[in-house]
């Protein structure tokens, strides 16, 4: 089969939205010049006007940004007419150049997929557990993974713990978002934090306000509204008026910061009027860094979104290259391929005979859970093919799960090609 679709390629279309030309470029076979033709030709017997075979009807699109309507319909014809399945045998087919014409007019047109015209709602996302607990790893350096004592976050029809139309907020969650934003202040390294301390020339006052403006804006993931650093300052200055020390003060706001709504939940604000309009820099950075990395924009990918040019398709892909080479896009596979492929069932699957497998533990369990993430990791980090899913002659093992397979030569406890 001639498609061939490396996972780099496929994320890079789901990332520049809105930054493609026209659907039909000059120099490629186009929809309307090409692949359209061709469905009349061979295809409308069977999913024309008048018959539509299992539902599927190829008339009634007359250009590419007709076509962007309906990826996943040219995505399976892609797939049917690049494997030779369509049309049927018995019926007169397109010669080897025709079939390699449509194809590539039907790339062209998921090729501009950031065009299409209405991407729909988006919907306010809490954080779920694993995203909490990065966070809050990212934003305080705390690894203690506060969020395991939270609600299981559900997974919705997809299966997926990010579906935010399943990401409620029990009253129960509120009350431990309260208790972990305690705890993890306290464990927390004040350097982290205290970027300014009250000295000769820089009052307590001013100290206080540029520790909580730092905090808020990388704990929102965007620039603060001077009306929220007041309500912040606010909770400081009662602190210190009933005798807290300037630190207790600057860790008082804090937690006001890590039970907000703003922290809590990934807000995007639709501005006035309707119909489709661009998503800010900074809204951008946390789509990002939530897809990627289960966590919070980096220091580079804010400075991006601060200067205005994230949305740019050249610093764009620049940083999605960064953000996967990073060891933090492990996260990705984690959550993604953990919850596709169902390894995790393993933690509560039967256990097998111990008579039989005197061998198997929770140790070589946890591997076995590890190991088609670590592949899976490593077709994003070295931007290998999907196929590689189905017909790869390698895998990921450490000593222990090598040696339950009988290979030799691997030791320690890491993952290694």
């Amino acid at each position: 089969m001639n498609h061939r679709w490396t996972i780099a390629r496929g994320m890079t279309l789901l990332l520049l939205v809105g930054l493609g030309a026209s659907a039909d470029a000059a120099g490629s076979p186009s929809f309307k010049g090409d692949a359209a033709p061709l469905f009349e030709q061979y295809c409308y017997g069977c999913h024309g006007p008048n018959d539509q075979k299992a539902g599927v009807k190829l008339s009634g699109f007359s250009s590419g940004a007709d076509a962007l309507r309906e990826p996943k319909l040219w995505e399976k014809v892609i797939e049917q007419v690049g494997e030779r399945k369509m049309p049927p045998e018995g019926e007169p087919k397109p010669s080897e150049a025709e079939r390699l014409r449509m194809i590539e007019a039907l790339r062209g047109v998921l090729d501009q997929i950031g065009d299409v015209r209405d991407p729909g709602r988006e919907m306010i996302h809490r954080l779920t557990r694993a995203e909490y607990n990065n966070t809050i790893r990212d934003l305080l350096g705390v690894d203690t993974n506060p969020a395991e004592d939270f609600p299981a976050d559900g997974g919705g029809g997809e299966g997926f713990t990010n579906n935010s139309s399943t990401l409620f907020i029990p009253p129960i969650l509120m009350e431990k978002y309260l208790i972990a934003a305690e705890e993890v202040i306290a464990e927390a390294d004040p350097s982290r934090y205290l970027v300014q301390k009250p000295r000769e020339g820089v009052p307590a006052q001013k100290a206080a306000r540029r520790c909580i403006v730092r905090f808020a804006y990388r704990a929102y993931r965007r620039p603060v509204e001077k009306a929220e650093i007041d309500r912040l300052m606010g909770l400081y200055q009662r602190a210190r008026e009933d005798g807290a020390s300037f630190s207790d003060g600057v860790r008082l706001a804090m937690r006001a910061v890590l039970v907000s709504p703003k922290f809590l939940f990934r807000v995007e604000r639709r501005p006035g009027g309707s119909g489709v309009y661009r998503i800010t820099d900074y809204e951008l950075a946390s789509r990002l860094s939530y897809f990627l990395w289960s966590s919070m924009p980096d220091e580079e990918l804010l400075a991006a979104a601060a200067a205005g040019r994230l949305h740019e398709p050249d610093v764009l892909e620049r940083q999605v290259k960064r953000m996967l080479a990073d060891p933090k896009a492990e996260a990705f596979a984690e959550q993604f391929a953990g919850q596709w492929l169902r390894v995790e069932d393993l933690e509560a699957s039967g256990e097998p005979d111990p008579r039989k497998y005197p061998d198997y533990d929770v140790d070589l369990r946890g591997s076995m859970i590890r190991e088609p993430i670590a592949f899976f990791h490593g077709l994003l980090k070295h931007d290998r093919s999907l196929l590689h899913l189905l017909d790869s002659d390698y895998t990921y093992l450490n000593e222990e799960l090598a040696k339950h397979y009988g290979i030799e030569g691997v030791k320690g406890g890491e993952f290694r090609k």
